[in-house]
């Protein structure tokens, strides 16, 4: 009797995990890749270069898709990740971020083991060709207004080289509801 209810409880548990876990992954950050140069990214591509090929694509983020956690604790943060951004040209190159069309409020949490400067978004040391950029973390917490608009935020991040403030990379962002969610760091080959 005592292994039934053994085998019964490994099994509710077993089911409650992946229950859990389902749930779980729609409130986790979304987390991608990035790499210069890629021009504007318009659709899941891989890109090759000097150093290993790199899967990039547009975010699209569907705020009616979140999972439970998410909208008990956190319904007025959504929350982008990368800890990946490779030069993949010939050429050194200082990279700039800037958040396009920004209409809400963001937070951008950067660190790593590369010269930054918060206040122009600018990695000051040239990441050379084939390379990343050592222990990345970068957040972009976007604060969702409390109200039923269909579109929440439609921009982009672009990547500038900068020095010659060249345009290297363009992933647009769009965060609404009812929107058909892609992209992120498992969408492409």
């Amino acid at each position: 009797m005592k292994a039934k209810i053994a085998v019964l409880a490994m099994f509710l548990i077993t089911i409650a995990a992946g229950a859990y876990a389902q749930s779980f992954g729609a409130n986790e950050i979304v987390h991608f890749w990035l790499a210069v140069p890629a021009g504007e990214v318009l659709e899941p591509t891989v890109i090759r270069g000097a150093g290993p090929p790199v899967s990039l694509s547009p975010l699209r983020i569907d705020l009616d898709q979140r999972g439970f956690f998410k909208n008990l604790f956190q319904p007025d943060v959504e929350a982008l990740s990368t800890h990946w951004i490779y030069n993949l040209g010939t050429k050194p190159v200082k990279i700039r971020m800037e958040l396009i069309n920004v209409t809400i409020p963001v937070k951008w949490e950067v660190g790593a083991n590369f010269e930054y400067d918060p206040e122009t978004h600018t990695f000051t040391q040239p990441l050379m060709p084939g390379s990343s950029i050592p222990n990345l973390g970068i957040d972009w917490i976007f604060q969702i207004p409390q109200n039923d608009a269909p579109l929440v935020y439609n921009g982009g991040l672009l990547l500038i080289d900068a020095d010659t403030g060249m345009n290297l990379t363009f992933i647009p962002i769009k965060i609404g509801r009812g929107e058909a969610s892609f992209g992120g760091a498992n969408c492409c080959g």
